[in-house]
């Protein structure tokens, strides 16, 4: 293999994973480790894994290998992967939960890649290179020459789309794939359209001066050991709609913003963090995968995250219903939805542990009394700048005055608002975790505005209000307008006056025509 594709893009990603602690699978070794060139598993890796991690005889292990052979659903792999095979062991009265992989010691699994994987399906396809843990591939890797990164079209999206198609096999585990170009790295979901695909550009906590070019700081934020394994044990939703199921993977910023939460509960001090997310960057699958982590923990051991409870707070029905639909659609066991004061009390003074609850802030209106163990909450409190000064926060925090509070934000909290980064920021810090809009637009994530200010005569400048006020008001009965005095008319009635209203629709329609 000497061509242009291998020599530049695929031997260098080889090399680079070598570093990384990948071994190295060279092509004449496929034969002997599957069985069968229709076959994906390697099947000594996986059964050797299987008896070292689990303590289980050959038989066992061997047990477990046909049974996964019959798995063909992506979702049920994924399930297996993080933990969830029962199989019987020779001496043992009741089936023993086996794991696959062991994600809180990786130098424990063997990783592996290997490069032109041909396997045979309805046609025969052969891979670039494929990532393996413990025999089971994982990660797909297409290296062309060239693709078209910015609409996300060419000749490697097509090639991923052909091998799920005709080797849907090497997909039934898959976590995710990569098509790259070396100047170019994007990965996206298994099934996922290239629309979907994303560019994964920071390699926190690393900088990426760190590496030598951005090429590396991809492979290594996705692929390194650890990292895969964090991927696939805590940030990986299948999301169910009324025609399908879509799976999801992060983004890097939330893998970031999620991670520094993690952490800053196991630290246990600061008990306290502000995450800016700007609209439209995933705030929502954000709560879900900081639960998802917090209850798995499965890369990660402390006390700190034992017998831990969630509340995510809304201060809006609609946001309210549309992150409870987000946390059921995405399978995370047990959400509770509040649906009224009396409900919300009642669960949060069980004493229960493991809980996942969603409400609306107002429901802790006049609620004064501590509830017990509080220092076991955690709460995710969404657009927190907007309801926690006042009497609705010092509700909150007299119901659960021990708890951990992450607010998160769509929008810049202004420096003089001080209130939100007393009860949400720890000192000196400001931001937990920053995705601005600048870095939406960046990422493609959010499309810039560009607009035209209209200084018309229905502007309203601050000096012409109460002449504004008395000729637009001027049709209105006595006693409407005297109220309105009475109880002080704001900006907010002028502007959303009909007459203004109609003149600006007015303006808008003479506009386009």
């Amino acid at each position: 293999m000497t061509g242009p594709e291998y020599r530049d893009v695929e031997k260098p990603a080889l090399d680079y994973l070598g570093e990384l602690g990948y071994a190295f699978i060279d092509p004449s070794e496929h034969g002997s480790l599957r069985d069968g060139d229709n076959h994906v598993l390697f099947r000594p890796h996986l059964i050797a894994a299987i008896q070292r991690i689990n303590d289980v005889p050959e038989e066992t292990a061997r047990s477990v290998y046909h049974q996964l052979l019959t798995e063909q659903d992506n979702e049920k792999w994924t399930k297996k992967l993080r933990g969830d095979v029962d199989e019987s062991v020779p001496g043992q009265a009741t089936k023993k939960t086996i794991r696959l992989i062991d994600f809180a010691n990786p130098a424990n699994n063997t990783f592996a890649v290997t490069n032109q994987l041909s396997v045979r399906g309805g046609k025969t396809r052969i891979t670039d290179v494929v990532v393996y843990v413990n025999g089971i591939p994982l990660v797909v890797i297409e290296a062309k020459k060239q693709f078209g990164a910015k609409d996300k079209s060419g000749e490697a999206f097509d090639q991923i789309r052909q091998y799920e198609r005709d080797i849907p096999r090497l997909f039934y585990s898959n976590v995710f794939n990569i098509i790259t170009n070396r100047t170019h790295t994007l990965y996206g979901a298994t099934g996922s359209p290239s629309a979907h695909w994303s560019f994964w550009k920071d390699p926190w906590p690393r900088s990426p001066s760190d590496f030598g070019e951005p090429f590396f700081a991809s492979l290594w934020s996705l692929l390194e050991p650890s990292r895969l394994l964090d991927i696939l044990a805590h940030f990986l939703v299948f999301e169910k709609t009324e025609e399908s199921v879509i799976k999801k993977v992060c983004r890097y910023q939330q893998y970031r913003a999620v991670n520094k939460i993690v952490e800053r509960v196991v630290a246990g001090d600061p008990r306290r963090g502000l995450v800016w997310h700007t609209q439209g960057s995933g705030k929502s699958l954000t709560m879900v995968f900081a639960v998802l982590k917090l209850k798995m923990h499965l890369t990660s051991s402390s006390p700190e995250l034992e017998n831990l409870n969630f509340l995510i707070l809304t201060d809006r029905i609609d946001l309210d219903d549309q992150i409870t639909k987000t946390f059921n659609n995405c399978g995370l066991r047990n959400p509770q939805r509040a649906n009224s004061v009396n409900e919300l009390r009642a669960i949060i003074r069980t004493g229960s542990r493991g809980l996942t609850v969603l409400s609306t802030v107002f429901k802790f209106q006049g609620s004064k009394k501590p509830v017990p163990d509080s220092k076991n909450w955690i709460l995710l409190v969404d657009e927190c700048h907007r309801t926690q000064e006042k009497d609705l926060g010092a509700y909150l925090r007299a119901t659960l005055p021990d708890a951990r509070f992450f607010g998160s934000t769509g929008t810049p909290i202004k420096k003089n608002d001080k209130d939100t980064y007393e009860n949400f920021g720890a000192p000196g810090e400001g931001y937990l975790d920053r995705y601005g809009i600048d870095d939406a637009v960046a990422d493609g994530a959010t499309v810039p505005i560009w607009y035209t200010g209209r200084l018309t005569k229905w502007h309203l400048d601050g000096r012409e209000l109460d002449v504004l006020f008395d000729q637009w008001f001027a049709d209105e009965a006595e006693e409407v307008v005297e109220a309105i005095k009475r109880r002080g008319a704001s900006v907010a009635d002028l502007a959303k006056h009909p007459e203004r209203i109609k003149l600006i629709a007015y303006d808008l329609w003479i506009h386009f025509q």
